[in-house]
């Protein structure tokens, strides 16, 4: 064995993914290991699993494989979502075939000593740490430095009826405020000129503890302790739990991005209602109304879910006319996927693929062209941008109006000293369906 063993790491999934996969990195680093980014080069490959529907568990299947066959570490070991989606549901084992071994959130703490004894060193045997002690040790930040994901709580307590995460994940636990403070505080002296609020439902933080929303005063807190002018950004807000004071303190500092995620999966009252959505169309609109009334400028990220058992005609063209009314600068639409051990996955009435696909097709063409619209209109304007890096012919930004990876973005010619995390006015000169050209 080499003196100092290697590690590399294959991060899968969603940003509160990137989040555990830097926290496990970090605590290698304080270990002593190198850190590689060949798993060929590696003695130990760890790959960060995602379970969360079947396309995810079949890529994560397809890395591990693909690893196993090339050969190089001496040991590949599953991490994730998709190994506690496996040890509830024996179905799902299968997609783990490849990896030497596996590891659950409450490993994560002690995977250096688990890995040098899969190298066959003996080491201490460590005490697990519970998931939410290990949030607060030092990352090993992943990707670009300007920009960090901040994850607020873990696990979820919503009875959405089709979704798997309170039985992967748990019922939510929330951080301490002073945890989250201090971190942000952290990430903005390591490089971070804009931090993106994370969780299952970013909305809900704190509601365990006595049954009232907490999030405004995190907000405020930040607000109020953090002084450098960096972007702070709203992901994952379950539209139930965002309240009047939440945006009431989004709009009190121009820091707080003009931009909410909310995801609202359907806009069909029978939908909602099997999907155990909490909320009524009347009041998803009574809710974006809000939005609009606080924030009028307010960029609106949404996803939704097609082919729903049960979802017929008449659902899906109401949801259909809903999104080409153009309320939404971003939206994702997602095919429904039954996933074990959930309500909707024992309802009947399931939508062949068929028609799931050609109703994707459908909503992502109204939502295209309603972006295209949306970014045409904003031809002639000024507005501030933060470089990300360079593209194939030139600079690459972003808006408030865009979330980091998962949005569209500005093309700007390059120009000397541009830097990441800069900040910049530019003109818009140009506009494509989602992106948008300008100087």
């Amino acid at each position: 064995m080499k003196q100092f063993p290697v590690v590399s790491l294959v991060s899968l999934g969603c940003a509160k993914n990137t989040v555990d996969s830097e926290l496990i990195l970090g605590r290698f680093a304080e270990s002593g290991w190198m850190i590689s980014e060949e798993p060929a080069d590696s003695d130990i490959c760890l790959v960060n699993t995602c379970g969360f529907i079947e396309d995810a568990r079949e890529e994560a299947a397809s890395v591990l494989h693909e690893l196993k066959a090339a050969g190089g570490p001496k040991a590949i070991v599953a991490l994730g979502c998709l190994v506690k989606r496996a040890a509830d549901c024996p179905e799902t084992d299968h997609f783990l075939a490849a990896a030497d071994a596996r590891a659950t959130f409450n490993d994560y703490s002690r995977l250096p000593e688990i890995c040098m004894g899969l190298l066959g060193e003996n080491t201490e045997e460590m005490e697990p740490e519970s998931y939410t002690g290990f949030l607060t040790h030092p990352r090993l930040r992943m990707g670009s430095p300007h920009t960090a994901y901040l994850k607020i709580s873990e696990g979820c307590s919503n009875p959405c009826t089709f979704c798997s995460i309170p039985k992967i994940r748990g019922r939510q636990i929330s951080r301490p405020m002073n945890d989250i403070v201090d971190e942000a505080r952290n990430l903005v002296e390591s490089g971070a000129c804009e931090i993106s609020l994370i969780a299952q439902d970013t909305t809900a933080y704190g509601k365990e503890w006595d049954g009232e929303l907490h999030l405004h005063e995190l907000l405020e807190r930040l607000r109020d302790e953090i002084e450098e002018n960096v972007w702070f950004r709203l992901m994952y807000a379950c539209p139930q739990h965002l309240t009047l004071d939440v945006l009431d303190t989004m709009a009190s500092d121009p820091r707080f991005c003009d931009y909410i995620d909310m995801p609202l999966q359907h806009v069909s009252d029978h939908m909602l209602n099997a999907m155990g959505r909490q909320l009524t169309k009347f009041q998803t609109l009574e809710k974006l109304d809000l939005i609009r009334s606080v924030l009028p400028d307010c960029a609106i990220r949404t996803a939704f879910i097609v082919g729903h058992p049960g979802e017929t005609e008449a659902d899906f063209n109401e949801l259909l006319d809903f999104v080409k009314e153009g309320r939404f600068t971003h939206a994702g639409v997602f095919t429904y996927s039954a996933e074990p051990g959930t309500l909707s996955a024992k309802m009947d009435d399931s939508v062949p693929e068929e028609v799931k696909e050609g109703r994707r097709a459908l909503l992502m063409e109204a939502q295209r062209e309603s972006s295209a619209a949306r970014c045409a209109a904003q031809v002639g304007k000024t507005v501030e941008v933060m470089i990300d890096g360079s593209g194939e012919d030139g600079l690459i930004a972003r808006s408030q109006h865009e979330a980091p990876e998962v949005d569209g973005v500005f093309f700007l010619p390059e120009f000397e000293d541009a830097i990441p995390g800069d900040r910049y006015d530019v003109e818009i000169t140009g506009a494509l369906d989602y992106d948008f050209l300008a100087e």
